[in-house]
């Protein structure tokens, strides 16, 4: 039996979380059953940018306030961490920027918690994965007496969702993520590395951040929609599970979950759910989904279809006159297809894999994906719009 509990928090009032986070802890038998007092705590968060709190990109800082609060009164040490996006310099003054920009300095000033700025890494082996067997992971993660997983509940151009198992690969150090799309390049293997990597990093608890949630085309490039609840599990798929019945999706279309039920990691029958919620209303999922979960699925056609109904079937990303050739794009394409020409963004499709990390990472939002005319009658025909 694996244990979820839904907490209803309709905002980020300091009473409301601080009274959540209490209850989530005391349900799975304190902070001292998960975490040992006089330890440090590895408080994974989400901070895939720089971004306002209330742009829903990142885990909210009132969330990790009301939690590290609780860690500190039990004796437990909080660490502040994350490795944002592969674009970003891995480096001390980028996480400066990033925690102040994302408002983490001004929610938790007083409280004696620390940021990490350790940018160094080392290789883990990780026995029985099926995607990788090693691993460039942050050090800090590793050197912990524990993790606390605060993910943000968003959707995600390529994985579909980003909840508590996707939150844990900014446990991948620095560029180090764009390796693995370049060696996994559909969402099946991808998720499969994901799965690896969360069976891995073992957080005792994970928590979804979904009181404000981000819907469409994220996981930056969406819009905020609030939800009004905080999830948590000590199992990371089984809280990404609950968080798709939140927004009325069906699990077992998120490649991710389908893939953690055949390898007997969720048990979605075994699920035992303490609380309540309503399922919100109208949450769009982002553009790709309909390619992401069934329409041009590399397992259920041939791999050469795949290659030759690339353009036809699933979204293509280009630049739209938001482009002012920064060249963050550039940077983090894991295939190296894309160009600055004239002070503007290129992209060699014949090298896209529609990994969509340029979308991801673009800080001016200037990556529309395209629909093509067999993309729009396909999802018709299936009656996805």
């Amino acid at each position: 039996m694996t244990e979820v509990i839904i907490r209803k928090c309709p905002s980020y009032d300091s009473n409301l979380l601080k009274a959540s986070a209490s209850e989530i802890f005391k349900h799975f038998g304190g902070v001292n059953a998960l975490y040992k007092k006089g330890g440090r705590v590895a408080v994974k968060v989400n901070l895939i940018t720089p971004a306002k709190p209330e742009e829903a990109i990142t885990t909210h800082p009132a969330v990790v306030w009301a939690f590290c609060e609780e860690l500190l009164s039990a004796g437990v040490t909080p660490v502040i961490m994350d490795s944002p996006n592969a674009a970003i310099k891995y480096s001390p003054e980028s996480l400066k920027k990033i925690y102040e920009q994302s408002g983490y300095f001004e929610h938790l000033k007083g409280l004696p918690v620390e940021f990490n700025y350790d940018v160094s890494s080392v290789t883990a082996r990780i026995q029985n994965g099926k995607a990788v067997k090693l691993a460039e992971l942050i050090s800090p993660v590793l050197n912990a007496d524990g993790v606390l997983n605060l993910a943000k509940g968003k959707t995600h151009a390529f994985t579909c969702i980003t909840g508590a198992t996707k939150n844990l690969f900014g446990t991948v150090a620095g560029i180090s993520k764009g390796a693995y799309h370049a060696k996994l390049k559909n969402v099946e293997n991808f998720s499969d590395m994901l799965l690896d990597i969360a069976g891995f990093v073992k957080p005792a608890l994970s928590v979804i951040d979904a009181v404000v949630c981000m819907e469409g085309n994220g996981p930056t490039g969406g819009t905020p929609k609030p939800a009004g609840y905080l999830i948590a599990s000590t199992n990371t798929c089984a809280a990404d599970k609950v968080f798709c019945d939140l927004i009325g999706f069906p699990f077992m279309s998120y490649p991710l979950l389908k893939k953690a039920s055949e390898r007997g990691i969720l048990e979605a029958d075994s699920i035992k759910l303490t609380g309540s919620y309503e399922i919100v209303k109208d949450f769009k999922m982002p553009d790709t989904s309909a390619s992401i979960y069934g329409f041009v699925n590399p397992n259920a056609v041939t791999r050469l279809f795949a290659l030759m109904a690339k353009d036809l079937l699933t979204l293509k990303p280009d630049m739209n006159s938001n482009c002012t050739g920064c060249a963050v794009c550039a940077k983090g394409c894991p295939m190296k297809a894309i160009s600055i020409k004239k002070k503007r963004a290129v992209i060699d499709h014949s090298k896209c894999i529609r990994c969509y990390c340029c979308h991801e990472m673009c800080p001016n939002k200037a990556v529309d994906l395209k629909k093509k005319v067999l993309y729009r009658l396909g999802e018709k025909l299936l009656g996805r719009k």
